[in-house]
């Protein structure tokens, strides 16, 4: 009787997924919505969610973020949490400026693997997902009923994928190079070195884990789950640990930024910022 109930329940979510496929798709939202929104929404806070999208927002927002305080549990918030910014300041780039700043040294905070300047682009670069993705928000917000059916489902965030992206994506953060092979840096933190001072790449994500993905259970500590995400969820970026040589760096400094750029454009894609934009209009919780 057990597993006839069991195979019931199973069918069940099964159609449950089917169908918020289907309505998905026909709301115009894509096949990479769980990675598209993951990226989007992993470093917001409520200031940032005050700032480009409604004013409304507050600090039981649901949105749901990868956590800042890279040491700390739980790896995802279910909140974007408030940021400290300083208030005094007129524009939103000294604003983010002076956070970065103010972090730099803090032992666990934000991108810890990032240099300072690499910290500063990816807050900017942020910022125009942000910007994009709440002009869109404005207008998705006038015609899609919260009530909808895909809002539902886009707030399904276990059955459409999402809360697993961030996850990785908290991994990836916390352990830059964890997913990619390289034995050097993977060695290293299943040895219990947890402070690896290297960078990802812009390159997308290889869509070769997702299924591994889709099926990796997170619940566990980070020193638990750090072999079996070695084990099961090396994706085909790959890092290459050549030593950094200053001088040739900054004498291809211009080539080497316009390469960024251009990667850093082809991620803001109108799809991108669609998912963005609807995830965040049925999922938000507004303060009146």
């Amino acid at each position: 009787m057990r597993i006839f109930f069991l195979v019931c329940l199973l069918g069940i979510v099964a159609a449950k997924k089917d169908k918020c496929y289907k309505t998905m798709r026909k709301g115009g939202i894509s096949d990479l919505f769980a990675k598209h929104v993951s990226h989007a929404i992993h470093s917001l806070t409520v200031e940032d969610l005050k700032m480009y999208f409604t004013k409304k927002a507050g600090e039981n927002n649901k949105i749901p973020v990868v956590n800042p305080m890279l040491r700390d549990q739980p790896r995802v918030l279910d909140n974007a949490p408030p940021s400290g910014y300083d208030e005094e300041f007129e524009t939103d780039g000294m604003k983010h400026f002076d956070l970065i700043m103010k972090g730099v040294n803090m032992e666990g905070w934000r991108l810890t693997a990032f240099e300072v300047l690499e910290r500063l682009s990816h807050v900017y670069h942020m910022s125009e997902i942000w910007v994009a993705a709440g002009k869109k928000y404005k207008k998705v917000a006038k015609r899609l009923d919260r009530n909808s059916d895909l809002c539902e489902c886009v707030r399904d965030t276990e059955s459409n994928g999402l809360a697993k992206y961030l996850e990785l994506t908290a991994f990836q953060i916390r352990y830059p190079g964890i997913t990619s092979g390289n034995k050097n840096i993977t060695d290293a933190y299943l040895g219990g070195f947890l402070d690896y001072h290297i960078s990802y790449g812009l390159q997308e994500r290889p869509k070769n884990l997702v299924k591994a993905l889709m099926n990796f259970d997170f619940s566990g500590t980070d020193e638990e789950l750090i072999p079996k995400v070695v084990d099961e969820l090396m994706d085909e970026a790959g890092f290459d640990e050549e030593p950094h040589d200053p001088w040739e760096e900054a004498a291809e400094s211009k080539a080497h930024w316009d390469w960024c750029v251009g990667e850093l454009k082809k991620l803001m894609t109108p799809e991108l910022i669609y998912d963005t934009a609807v995830f965040v209009h049925c999922q938000l919780n507004l303060e009146n």
